[in-house]
């Protein structure tokens, strides 16, 4: 009798469908979340790459363009692509514009730089390596080269992973008016 009753109890427990919908959506709820969020974050890293892309190529591209360079001019440069990017993003922002030249001994190396906060990153005449081909620089000309390094926090993940994105994008261009652009300082001093 008592295995009976046990049995028609656990037959009454399988038959019964009260409760099932809101089982299964308690247990996809999580699930769906997370699919969501990471759908958006995935959607804000990949525009942030694209932002730094366009700004990186816009500032080569608007640098080529001149014949000469002053210390104005390259703030103004690294000033739009914080617009570009995000206002807020300057304190984190990596930004280094660069004229390279050709040497016949050491190959590639560092006519002029600037960085974000108007220092020179690298030392004139020292070898400049990241070059993917030397070949692309003529005896003659110069090469201005733009690096943006943006580590990107994301919103809702910055929450859970502490470390950012980090984005490097490069972008290189051959002067279209002059040989070699020559950065002055606001004195009308130029390099050479």
């Amino acid at each position: 009798m008592m295995m009976k009753t046990l049995f028609q109890t656990i037959q009454n427990l399988a038959s019964c469908k009260k409760g099932m919908a809101a089982t299964e959506f308690a247990l996809l709820l999580p699930v769906m979340i997370t699919l969501f969020f990471g759908m958006l974050e995935t959607s804000d890293v990949a525009t942030e790459n694209r932002r730094v892309a366009i700004a990186v190529n816009t500032m080569s591209d608007l640098a080529a363009q001149s014949t000469q360079l002053t210390y104005d001019d390259v703030t103004n440069l690294i000033d739009g692509a914080l617009t570009i990017l995000d206002p807020a993003a300057s304190a984190s922002l990596n930004v280094n514009i660069i004229s390279v030249i050709s040497d016949p001994t050491n190959g590639p190396v560092i006519h002029w730089s600037r960085d974000e906060l108007g220092a020179q990153p690298y030392t004139p005449g020292a070898q400049y390596t990241k070059l993917a081909d030397d070949a692309v620089l003529s005896p003659l000309g110069s090469l201005i080269v733009v690096e943006i390094t943006y580590p990107y926090s994301p919103p809702f993940t910055s929450y859970f992973v502490s470390s950012p994105v980090v984005f490097t994008k490069t972008s290189i261009r051959w002067p279209r008016l002059v040989n070699r652009i020559q950065l002055c300082d606001n004195s009308n001093n130029c390099t050479t």
